[in-house]
Protein backbone atom coordinates (compact mmCIF):
# COMPACT_ATOMS: atom_id res chain seq x y z
CA UNK A 1 0.00 0.00 0.00
CA UNK A 2 3.12 2.72 1.11
CA UNK A 3 4.67 1.81 -2.52
CA UNK A 4 0.76 2.52 -4.54
CA UNK A 5 0.90 5.74 -2.35
CA UNK A 6 4.15 6.61 -3.25
CA UNK A 7 3.69 5.91 -6.77
CA UNK A 8 0.21 8.13 -6.70
CA UNK A 9 1.90 11.01 -5.22
CA UNK A 10 4.88 10.98 -7.56
CA UNK A 11 2.43 11.02 -10.56
CA UNK A 12 -0.13 13.58 -9.01
CA UNK A 13 3.04 16.18 -9.52
CA UNK A 14 3.89 15.52 -12.77
CA UNK A 15 2.60 18.73 -14.34
CA UNK A 16 0.08 18.13 -17.96
CA UNK A 17 2.74 19.74 -20.28
CA UNK A 18 4.82 16.59 -19.05
CA UNK A 19 2.18 13.98 -19.64
CA UNK A 20 1.82 15.63 -23.45
CA UNK A 21 5.76 15.25 -23.71
CA UNK A 22 5.89 11.33 -22.03
CA UNK A 23 3.09 10.40 -24.53
CA UNK A 24 4.50 11.84 -27.47
CA UNK A 25 8.23 10.49 -26.51
CA UNK A 26 5.54 7.04 -26.57
CA UNK A 27 4.00 7.50 -29.67
CA UNK A 28 7.21 8.52 -31.44
CA UNK A 29 8.51 5.14 -30.37
CA UNK A 30 5.91 3.07 -31.61
CA UNK A 31 5.80 4.84 -34.77
CA UNK A 32 9.87 4.47 -35.19
CA UNK A 33 8.91 0.33 -34.48
CA UNK A 34 6.44 0.11 -37.28
CA UNK A 35 8.39 2.07 -39.84
CA UNK A 36 11.27 -0.33 -39.17
CA UNK A 37 8.91 -3.78 -39.60
CA UNK A 38 7.61 -1.86 -42.28
CA UNK A 39 11.28 -1.45 -43.83
CA UNK A 40 12.02 -5.11 -42.92
CA UNK A 41 8.88 -6.22 -44.87
CA UNK A 42 9.34 -3.93 -47.89
CA UNK A 43 12.94 -5.32 -47.67
CA UNK A 44 11.76 -9.13 -47.68
CA UNK A 45 9.45 -8.43 -50.40
CA UNK A 46 11.88 -6.48 -52.53
CA UNK A 47 14.41 -9.26 -52.24
CA UNK A 48 11.89 -11.87 -53.19
CA UNK A 49 10.86 -10.20 -56.22
CA UNK A 50 14.55 -10.00 -57.24
CA UNK A 51 15.13 -13.36 -56.58
CA UNK A 52 12.10 -14.74 -58.20
CA UNK A 53 12.99 -12.02 -61.25
CA UNK A 54 16.10 -13.64 -61.68
CA UNK A 55 14.38 -17.06 -61.85
CA UNK A 56 12.05 -15.95 -64.52
CA UNK A 57 14.88 -14.77 -66.45
CA UNK A 58 16.33 -17.93 -66.31
CA UNK A 59 13.23 -19.97 -67.57
CA UNK A 60 12.65 -17.39 -70.12
CA UNK A 61 16.94 -17.94 -71.38
CA UNK A 62 15.76 -22.28 -70.94
CA UNK A 63 12.89 -21.56 -72.92
CA UNK A 64 15.50 -19.80 -75.64
CA UNK A 65 17.59 -23.09 -75.41
CA UNK A 66 14.81 -25.51 -75.77
CA UNK A 67 13.62 -24.07 -78.68
CA UNK A 68 17.31 -24.20 -80.41
CA UNK A 69 18.07 -27.67 -79.06
CA UNK A 70 14.63 -29.13 -80.71
CA UNK A 71 14.84 -26.73 -83.68
CA UNK A 72 18.10 -28.06 -84.56
CA UNK A 73 17.06 -31.49 -84.00
CA UNK A 74 14.18 -31.22 -86.05
CA UNK A 75 16.14 -29.33 -88.84
CA UNK A 76 18.63 -32.16 -89.08
CA UNK A 77 15.58 -35.18 -89.01
CA UNK A 78 13.04 -33.64 -91.49
CA UNK A 79 15.35 -33.51 -94.78
CA UNK A 80 15.82 -37.27 -93.87
CA UNK A 81 12.19 -37.62 -93.73
CA UNK A 82 11.54 -36.15 -97.08
CA UNK A 83 14.70 -38.47 -98.97
CA UNK A 84 12.45 -41.41 -97.23
CA UNK A 85 9.30 -40.45 -98.24
CA UNK A 86 10.31 -39.81 -101.95
CA UNK A 87 12.23 -43.32 -102.13
CA UNK A 88 9.30 -45.01 -100.16
CA UNK A 89 6.95 -43.21 -102.93
CA UNK A 90 9.01 -44.28 -105.45
CA UNK A 91 8.53 -48.33 -103.98
CA UNK A 92 5.24 -48.07 -104.04
CA UNK A 93 4.77 -47.29 -107.51
CA UNK A 94 6.44 -49.71 -108.69
CA UNK A 95 9.30 -48.07 -109.48
CA UNK A 96 13.01 -49.15 -108.42
CA UNK A 97 15.18 -45.69 -107.13
CA UNK A 98 18.65 -45.74 -108.74
CA UNK A 99 21.53 -47.12 -106.37
CA UNK A 100 21.91 -43.33 -104.56
CA UNK A 101 18.50 -43.10 -103.73
CA UNK A 102 18.85 -45.70 -101.67
CA UNK A 103 21.00 -44.04 -99.27
CA UNK A 104 17.87 -43.36 -97.50
CA UNK A 105 17.22 -46.10 -96.16
CA UNK A 106 20.02 -45.88 -94.14
CA UNK A 107 18.49 -43.37 -92.54
CA UNK A 108 15.52 -44.59 -91.63
CA UNK A 109 16.42 -45.65 -87.22
CA UNK A 110 18.13 -42.65 -86.47
CA UNK A 111 15.80 -41.52 -83.94
CA UNK A 112 17.75 -39.20 -81.42
CA UNK A 113 16.52 -38.74 -77.94
CA UNK A 114 14.25 -35.53 -77.30
CA UNK A 115 15.83 -34.01 -74.12
CA UNK A 116 16.21 -30.39 -73.98
CA UNK A 117 16.87 -28.55 -70.47
CA UNK A 118 14.25 -28.62 -68.24
CA UNK A 119 16.28 -27.80 -65.11
CA UNK A 120 14.88 -24.12 -64.11
CA UNK A 121 11.70 -25.72 -64.50
CA UNK A 122 12.33 -28.07 -62.40
CA UNK A 123 13.66 -25.56 -59.74
CA UNK A 124 10.35 -23.05 -60.18
CA UNK A 125 8.24 -26.56 -59.52
CA UNK A 126 10.31 -27.14 -56.48
CA UNK A 127 10.23 -23.50 -55.02
CA UNK A 128 6.42 -22.99 -55.15
CA UNK A 129 5.24 -24.43 -58.43
CA UNK A 130 3.78 -22.31 -61.57
CA UNK A 131 1.66 -20.04 -59.10
CA UNK A 132 4.06 -17.92 -58.57
CA UNK A 133 4.14 -16.76 -62.22
CA UNK A 134 1.40 -13.49 -62.84
CA UNK A 135 0.43 -14.03 -65.52
CA UNK A 136 -2.24 -17.18 -66.19
CA UNK A 137 -2.11 -17.31 -70.07
CA UNK A 138 1.85 -17.85 -69.12
CA UNK A 139 1.29 -20.40 -66.75
CA UNK A 140 -1.48 -22.62 -68.92
CA UNK A 141 1.61 -22.16 -72.10
CA UNK A 142 4.67 -23.27 -69.50
CA UNK A 143 2.59 -26.61 -68.16
CA UNK A 144 0.79 -27.22 -71.41
CA UNK A 145 4.65 -27.52 -73.37
CA UNK A 146 6.16 -29.59 -70.09
CA UNK A 147 2.68 -31.70 -70.48
CA UNK A 148 3.39 -32.40 -74.07
CA UNK A 149 7.33 -32.81 -73.80
CA UNK A 150 6.73 -35.91 -71.63
CA UNK A 151 4.16 -37.26 -73.84
CA UNK A 152 6.75 -36.97 -76.85
CA UNK A 153 9.38 -38.58 -74.66
CA UNK A 154 7.26 -41.50 -73.77
CA UNK A 155 6.38 -42.10 -77.55
CA UNK A 156 10.07 -41.39 -78.72
CA UNK A 157 11.72 -44.16 -76.53
CA UNK A 158 8.93 -46.21 -78.18
CA UNK A 159 9.67 -45.59 -81.53
CA UNK A 160 13.58 -45.72 -80.95
CA UNK A 161 13.09 -49.46 -79.30
CA UNK A 162 10.74 -50.51 -82.54
CA UNK A 163 13.59 -48.76 -85.07
CA UNK A 164 16.34 -51.41 -83.42
CA UNK A 165 13.99 -54.40 -84.06
CA UNK A 166 13.06 -54.01 -87.47
CA UNK A 167 14.90 -52.93 -89.88
CA UNK A 168 13.90 -52.67 -93.96
CA UNK A 169 17.73 -54.41 -94.30
CA UNK A 170 18.91 -56.45 -91.50
CA UNK A 171 22.70 -55.97 -91.55
CA UNK A 172 22.60 -59.95 -91.96
CA UNK A 173 20.90 -59.56 -95.21
CA UNK A 174 23.37 -60.61 -98.86
CA UNK A 175 21.49 -58.28 -100.17
CA UNK A 176 23.67 -55.14 -98.20
CA UNK A 177 26.98 -54.70 -97.79
CA UNK A 178 28.37 -52.66 -95.32
CA UNK A 179 32.01 -51.59 -94.76
CA UNK A 180 33.58 -48.89 -93.07
CA UNK A 181 35.26 -45.81 -94.49
CA UNK A 182 36.87 -43.35 -92.22
CA UNK A 183 37.47 -40.56 -95.01
CA UNK A 184 33.68 -40.53 -95.14
CA UNK A 185 31.36 -38.18 -92.98
CA UNK A 186 29.41 -40.98 -92.43
CA UNK A 187 31.90 -43.88 -91.97
CA UNK A 188 29.74 -46.60 -92.17
CA UNK A 189 29.01 -46.96 -96.28
CA UNK A 190 26.35 -49.68 -97.09
CA UNK A 191 25.60 -50.52 -100.50
CA UNK A 192 22.74 -52.19 -102.08
CA UNK A 193 21.33 -54.67 -104.43
CA UNK A 194 18.65 -52.32 -105.59
CA UNK A 195 17.02 -54.38 -108.35
CA UNK A 196 17.03 -57.83 -105.86
CA UNK A 197 15.39 -55.82 -103.09
CA UNK A 198 12.72 -53.70 -105.59
CA UNK A 199 10.95 -57.52 -106.51
CA UNK A 200 10.87 -58.17 -102.67
CA UNK A 201 7.10 -57.24 -101.42
CA UNK A 202 8.29 -58.48 -97.92
CA UNK A 203 11.12 -55.36 -97.80
CA UNK A 204 8.74 -52.84 -99.48
CA UNK A 205 6.30 -53.41 -96.59
CA UNK A 206 9.07 -52.96 -94.48
CA UNK A 207 10.03 -49.57 -96.30
CA UNK A 208 6.48 -48.03 -95.69
CA UNK A 209 5.94 -49.20 -92.31
CA UNK A 210 9.43 -47.32 -91.31
CA UNK A 211 9.19 -44.31 -93.41
CA UNK A 212 5.36 -43.80 -91.99
CA UNK A 213 6.86 -44.14 -88.34
CA UNK A 214 10.11 -42.06 -89.37
CA UNK A 215 7.43 -39.14 -90.33
CA UNK A 216 5.27 -39.49 -86.52
CA UNK A 217 8.66 -39.29 -85.25
CA UNK A 218 9.19 -36.37 -86.30
CA UNK A 219 6.05 -34.38 -85.22
CA UNK A 220 7.11 -35.54 -81.59
CA UNK A 221 9.47 -32.82 -82.29
CA UNK A 222 7.66 -30.40 -84.17
CA UNK A 223 4.37 -30.20 -81.79
CA UNK A 224 6.60 -29.27 -79.07
CA UNK A 225 8.92 -26.91 -80.59
CA UNK A 226 5.65 -25.05 -81.89
CA UNK A 227 4.68 -25.27 -77.83
CA UNK A 228 8.31 -24.19 -76.85
CA UNK A 229 7.87 -21.28 -79.35
CA UNK A 230 4.89 -19.67 -77.54
CA UNK A 231 6.38 -20.23 -74.14
CA UNK A 232 9.78 -18.41 -75.22
CA UNK A 233 7.30 -16.01 -76.94
CA UNK A 234 4.86 -14.99 -73.62
CA UNK A 235 7.89 -15.69 -71.39
CA UNK A 236 9.77 -13.02 -73.56
CA UNK A 237 6.47 -10.35 -73.30
CA UNK A 238 6.76 -10.84 -69.12
CA UNK A 239 10.03 -9.65 -69.29
CA UNK A 240 10.48 -7.19 -71.65
CA UNK A 241 12.25 -9.42 -74.08
CA UNK A 242 12.17 -11.07 -77.68
CA UNK A 243 12.07 -14.74 -78.77
CA UNK A 244 15.22 -14.57 -80.25
CA UNK A 245 17.75 -18.17 -79.45
CA UNK A 246 21.27 -17.01 -79.80
CA UNK A 247 22.32 -20.75 -80.47
CA UNK A 248 21.40 -20.97 -84.32
CA UNK A 249 20.01 -17.51 -84.96
CA UNK A 250 17.04 -15.83 -84.70
CA UNK A 251 13.61 -17.30 -85.71
CA UNK A 252 12.93 -17.55 -89.47
CA UNK A 253 10.74 -19.16 -91.62
CA UNK A 254 7.87 -21.24 -90.46
CA UNK A 255 9.45 -21.04 -87.28
CA UNK A 256 9.07 -16.90 -87.33
CA UNK A 257 5.26 -17.63 -88.83
CA UNK A 258 4.83 -19.28 -84.92
CA UNK A 259 6.32 -16.81 -83.12
CA UNK A 260 4.06 -13.89 -84.66
CA UNK A 261 0.64 -16.63 -84.56
CA UNK A 262 1.94 -17.18 -80.89
CA UNK A 263 2.44 -13.33 -79.84
CA UNK A 264 -1.08 -12.21 -81.93
CA UNK A 265 -3.10 -14.91 -80.29
CA UNK A 266 -1.50 -13.59 -76.93
CA UNK A 267 -2.14 -9.84 -77.90
CA UNK A 268 -5.77 -10.85 -78.25
CA UNK A 269 -6.30 -12.87 -75.42
CA UNK A 270 -5.01 -9.98 -72.98
CA UNK A 271 -7.08 -7.19 -74.69
CA UNK A 272 -10.19 -9.39 -74.66
CA UNK A 273 -9.26 -10.10 -70.93
CA UNK A 274 -9.56 -13.90 -71.57
CA UNK A 275 -6.97 -14.49 -69.31
CA UNK A 276 -6.48 -12.76 -65.91
CA UNK A 277 -2.93 -12.44 -64.02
Amino acid sequence: MILFRRMGEALSQIEDREWVLLALETLGVLVGILIAFELQEWGARRNEWAKHRELMERLFEESETDVSIMRDMRDTLKPMVRREQAFAARLGTGQCPSDNEFQAITTLTVMPALSPPTSVYQELMGAGGLSSIERKDVREHVAQFHTDLEWSQRQIDYFREYANTDRPVPVSDPRVRTRFDPTQDEPEVSTFDGKALCSDQGFNNRVATATRAHTVFLSYFEGPLEDAISVCVRLGDTLGHECAPTYGGPLKGDDAQIAAKAAANMRKELTSNHYQP
